[in-house]
């Protein structure tokens, strides 16, 4: 799999939030990066550790614009962001258990796929009701 590309389709056009994602992006692919150089599984667990704290605090600040904006789908969404956080957090574990036979590729090639999804299906979703506030404009 190759590293992930921000693509202008990705956009929601509110900087708050495609800030945020290619940020995630860059984590990401820093995280299939250690992974191609044969970096320690230590220097591993450290990018996904900053990739885990930082998602979450995307989510918050997702969350909030979508409470700001009255999204009425912010329940599921927020479902939808507990499942990724989950998966973060049991692949670190996975790799952590046994990184030899975990390899990070099938963390990244796991969260890869489920950010660009998410972002394409269900993000997209909010930007009518959060690309208004002065809160999503900031970047």
């Amino acid at each position: 799999m190759t590293l992930l590309r921000w693509r202008d389709s990705l956009s929601l056009n509110v900087p708050a939030i495609d800030n945020d994602h290619k940020r995630l992006f860059d984590l990401l692919n820093r995280v299939r990066f250690l992974d191609l150089a044969g970096d320690d599984p230590e220097a591993i667990i450290d990018a996904l550790s900053e990739l885990l704290l930082y998602t979450q605090t995307h989510f918050r600040r997702e969350e909030r614009l979508m409470e700001l904006g009255n999204y009425p789908g912010l329940d599921a969404h927020r479902r939808y962001h507990r499942e990724f956080t989950d998966k973060v957090t049991e692949a670190m574990a996975q790799f952590r258990a046994n990184s030899t036979n975990f390899r990070a590729n099938n963390i990244y090639k796991l969260l890869a796929n489920w950010l660009v999804d998410h972002v394409l299906g269900e993000d997209m979703k909010i930007r009518p009701f959060v690309a208004a506030l002065a809160e999503a404009q900031a970047a």
